[in-house]
């Protein structure tokens, strides 16, 4: 019965966008005029992948196009040719479309035909051969190399499919059957003009790399690759099978005891043999799962908590000596729940490499277009960011970075007139901090010019004034339709980009700022939350009903003494802390709830902090902290301003998550609009 290689077709396509990806890397961090041997080596490992995956599946353009690549780069790594600027600009070149013609066959749109002849010439021209197409079926007198594998059976193998995908590439004869029972494995003889490394990676898509061997048939063979391949040994000497292992994505190998019976080792060289039976492979250490999976998983972990939060409630009101063994298992659920959920998460969290790693290339094609020196520096690529943000967070850093390369960093001749270093820097920075992510982009340009932004809002009939902070000023970049770029390029100018760029990380929960020094520079920073799928928060009362404050926008929260909130003409209420005056808004004014009267003296104020703004939130009642599983109001009612989401509290009931940025914002809004003497009372959230 014939094998269906679809069903692999996704492995190969996740594995060459990481091949792909870890190649551009590669290029962009070499150095041209002193490249190391092992970066060179790398990169043709990665495209040799591609090729040997594509010829299996049946990818013919994907292979010759790899093909062609894999020749240009085995003569630089045997020292044929030397590299050049213009050689890695066609691997680029050669990557992004192997990506179109990837993503093609994904179901995307298609390379032009023209492109794909236009690379694989000029890698012909540069590594001085003609091209020559990749036979997709080796013929009896093409073949050049034969193997001898061995395919130990097992439930997990399909021994079926590995033959069925093998043969499609050259000759094979099956000189032993296997048995599942008495451990025999598969014995079969290959000749293809497959490469012994070719042979394995074709395997390693469907079988686990413990239970296949690849070895070289009647005589010395070294592979083109790695040239791991020893003497065939004496007949008169028992020698153990060669097994596959992974290092970095690439097939290599080394020896393995004799199993009896056959178990799962791994074959690393640089482990003794005696301590590579108690390792295990680096292949089974990981799996691929559906994020679908994980998000379905950790949903499971919600109700588990809220669940877990009644039985606590519910556990109060016994009495601790007659029920010490129920109150003991609701103590350890509560434990294991907030591990599991910890455990969970961490399957979420991706490091934010995965974001990072596109920007040297785009800081690179970009500086050389603008005809700037930018040198690109990233910080903290190993920082663990929810799944959820990276791709949200693809589009914000974009624009920040190029931003950053045409409005900050100047020309060379400008930074030298400055007496500055002819290159600029820019750095992408992430760290952890509380309980947000901190991304910032930082250049060494010339900073924002406050004067030429007030000047240009102005033009523009935006609200302004002189009296303004820095912090007001800066902001106004964030509005939409405001640039300050003389003329359209394609970078800029057409006062798009930053509005988005704040949209988005708000609709993330989070917030940006802005810390800037004329001739010196600018730093902008993302604050993120670490997740929006579980959060701890504070439960208050407001009338009737009650909210829930995110507990990482909580500084403190106390009842003011008699005198403390006073009226202040242009501000409103305030009350004094500590000897700052904090503007007082009141929960149940802003949620239009008269019922709630209670007065200002009799409440509590919780001070937050959002951006740089500090505000008092006036409630009738602290309830309590307590974990919250964030459920998307958006996604079951429509987007509410002030409302950030909605969580089961303990009793089973419903309560609404405030966004204290917004709470701050509208508060900022209503002060400008009392000093502009257009105040026409408060503008509450309307739920209608």
């Amino acid at each position: 019965m014939p094998i269906d290689m679809t069903q692999f077709h996704q492995v190969f396509f996740d594995e060459t966008a990481e091949h792909l990806a870890n190649m551009e890397y590669l290029l962009l961090a070499m150095d041209i005029a002193h490249p190391e041997a092992e970066k060179l080596n790398a990169v043709f490992r990665a495209v040799h992948s591609i090729k040997g995956g594509a010829a299996t599946f049946g990818f013919a353009d994907l292979a010759e196009l790899a093909h062609a690549l894999e020749n240009l780069l085995d003569r630089l790594r045997k020292q044929a040719l030397v590299l050049t600027d213009a050689m890695v600009e066609v691997f680029l070149r050669a990557k992004d479309v192997l990506q179109g013609m990837l993503t093609a066959h994904r179901g995307g749109p298609t390379v032009g035909g023209d492109e794909v002849s236009a690379v694989t010439h000029r890698l012909a021209q540069l590594a001085e051969v003609v091209p020559v197409p990749l036979v997709e079926h080796a013929t009896p007198t093409a073949l050049r190399c034969r193997v001898l594998l061995e395919l130990w059976p097992g439930e997990d193998v399909d021994i079926a499919a590995a033959l069925e995908s093998l043969g499609r590439c050259g000759e094979l004869a099956v000189v032993q059957q296997g048995n599942v029972d008495s451990q025999q494995p598969w014995v079969a003889s290959f000749c293809s003009e497959l490469t012994a490394s070719e042979v394995a990676d074709t395997l390693a898509f469907v079988l686990p790399p413990e239970r296949f061997s690849v070895r070289p048939d009647g005589g010395v063979e070294e592979d083109a690759d790695f040239g791991l391949f020893l003497d065939p040994p004496d007949t008169a000497v028992p020698v153990a099978p060669l097994v596959a292992y992974e290092e970095d994505g690439f097939g290599l190998f080394a020896p393995l005891p004799t199993p009896e019976p056959v178990a799962p080792v791994s074959a690393n060289p640089a482990v003794p043999l005696a301590e590579a039976a108690s390792s295990e492979p680096a292949a089974t250490r990981s799996i691929r799962v559906n994020i679908e999976k994980v998000d379905l998983l950790l949903n499971l972990v919600g109700e588990l908590v809220i669940t877990q939060s009644m039985l606590l409630q519910s556990g109060q009101a016994l009495d601790p000596v007659e029920h010490p063994q129920l109150l003991d298992g609701i103590n350890a659920l509560q434990r294991h729940a907030r591990e599991l959920q910890e455990a969970v998460m961490s399957i979420r969290m991706t490091p934010v490499s995965f974001v990072f790693d596109r920007f040297p290339r785009v800081v690179r094609d970009l500086a050389s277009r603008m005809g700037k020196q930018v040198e690109l520096r990233m910080v903290g690529e190993a920082t663990e960011l929810d799944k959820g943000f990276i791709e949200k967070l693809v589009d914000p850093l974009t624009h920040l970075v190029r931003n950053s390369l045409d409005h900050g960093i100047e020309a060379p001749e400008v930074r030298l007139a400055k007496n500055k270093p002819a290159q600029g820097r820019l750095t992408l920075l992430a760290f952890h901090q509380g309980g947000s992510i901190v991304i910032e982009v930082t250049d060494d340009g010339a900073g924002l010019d406050r004067r030429r932004i007030l000047a240009k809002a102005r033009e523009r009939g935006m609200a302004c004034h002189d009296s303004m902070t820095d912090a007001e000023v800066w902001a106004l970049i964030f509005e939409a339709g405001f640039t300050t770029a003389d003329e359209v390029s394609e970078v800029s100018g057409r006062g798009v980009g930053m509005d988005v760029v704040k949209r988005n990380i708000q609709s993330m929960g989070g917030r940006i700022d802005i810390d800037t020094l004329r001739d010196a520079g600018t730093t902008i920073s993302i604050r993120l939350p670490l997740t929006l799928a579980i959060m701890d928060g504070m439960s208050v009362r407001v009338g009737s009903e009650r909210y829930v404050l995110p507990l990482s926008f909580i500084l403190e929260s106390l009842q003011p003494a008699p005198g403390e909130i006073k009226t202040i003409a242009g501000r409103g209420r305030v009350v004094n802390l500590r000897g700052d005056y904090l503007p007082v808004v009141s929960l149940a004014d802003y949620l239009e709830m008269p019922e709630a009267d209670t007065p200002a003296q009799q409440g509590i104020v919780v001070i937050v902090q959002s951006a740089e703004t500090r505000l008092a939130l006036l409630v009738d009642e602290l309830i309590g902290q307590q974990q919250c599983v964030v459920k998307n109001l958006e996604s079951n009612y429509r987007q509410i301003d002030g409302v950030a989401g909605a969580t089961i509290l303990s009793d089973g009931q419903v309560a609404l998550i405030l966004d204290v940025a917004a709470i701050a914002r509208h508060n900022q809004r209503a002060l400008q609009q009392r000093n502009s003497g257009v105040w026409q009372g408060d503008a509450p959230l309307s739920f209608s």
